[in-house]
């Protein structure tokens, strides 16, 4: 009895211990996006701006969002940060349209997307910094936008 406790234990942790991280090889590894800004951050005119724009790639799914960048960069991220709060998505995700993202986690999770394609149907003149859609100077809400 004492053999099979702690063989269960021992293989508990042996499974916690290489099922954490899936980390790449050091070959393949890339070197971690910086964070970048999300919601509630200051706009300052010196910030400089983190935003990343794309195309959405064909590997995104329920908690993933895959995203070929304007520099020809491929970014899988989880749509899920490491203290369990979903990133801020404004509009619909479907392959092949662009994309505005801040990301959070070293580059790993979605911080802020806003699908651009939908934007430029609602908004001609824009921008975005550190994922806030800026109009005219003025902040403005994309939870209203993307209703």
């Amino acid at each position: 009895m004492k053999t099979t406790t702690f063989l269960a234990a021992f293989a508990l942790v042996m499974l916690t211990c290489f099922s954490c991280g899936g980390k790449k090889s050091p070959a393949t590894q890339q070197p971690p996006l910086q964070d970048s800004v999300a919601e509630g951050a200051a706009l300052d005119a010196e910030e400089p701006d983190t935003t990343i724009y794309g195309t959405s790639g064909e590997d995104f799914g329920m908690s993933t969002f895959n995203m070929i960048t304007d520099k020809g960069d491929t970014l899988y991220l989880c749509r899920t940060a490491e203290d369990g709060t979903d990133g801020q998505i404004y509009g619909d995700l479907k392959y092949g349209e662009r994309y505005a993202l801040t990301t959070r986690d070293h580059g790993q999770a979605v911080g802020v997307l806003i699908n651009l394609t939908q934007l430029d149907k609602k908004l001609k003149d824009y921008t975005i910094k550190n994922g806030h859609i800026i109009v005219k100077g003025d902040t403005i809400d994309a939870k209203q936008l993307f209703r």
